[in-house]
């Protein structure tokens, strides 16, 4: 299945997680980051339990601290 995550293409099995494709990107730290899913921010707390379907878009916000 394919899967668009910050203008990339990226090739994932069926059925899999939110979560999952987060850690096979071995992000250094996600802490400071939010997921908008199709344009839509999920909440950390449902990565686990939202699945992706083919030609997703996933776009990875990083947190930027500045003043």
């Amino acid at each position: 299945m394919q899967i668009t995550i910050n203008n990339q293409s990226y090739t994932f099995d069926e059925h899999v997680s939110l979560e999952h494709v987060v850690e096979s990107l071995s992000l250094e730290d996600t802490t400071g980051i939010a997921l908008a899913l199709n344009e839509e921010i999920i909440p950390r707390s449902q990565w686990s339990e939202t699945i992706l379907t083919n030609e997703d878009k996933i776009i990875i916000i990083s947190a930027v601290a500045g003043g």
